[in-house]
């Protein structure tokens, strides 16, 4: 099933579907007929997710000419 993560549009205060308050950073939470129905009406709003700014792999270290020419010959 389709999960989103909602939190409460400003100034709205609906319950989650099974009661409880919403947190107030937001929740993921399945996709049901309850949630798309509070979408719809405006009273919940999709959390807005940042790409992280910095790589997640490494770049890899630059070859210097030194490097380059032990990689040829095998020296360490």
């Amino acid at each position: 099933m389709l999960e989103k993560k909602l939190k409460l549009a400003e100034g709205r205060n609906v319950p989650m579907e099974d009661g409880r308050d919403w947190p107030e950073g937001g929740i993921t939470v399945p996709v049901t007929h309850y949630i798309r129905r509070r979408i719809a009406d405006g009273d919940l709003v999709e959390v807005e997710t940042t790409a992280p700014t910095t790589p997640s792999v490494p770049a890899p270290e630059p070859v210097t000419d030194e490097k380059a020419s032990k990689a040829k010959t095998g020296d360490k």
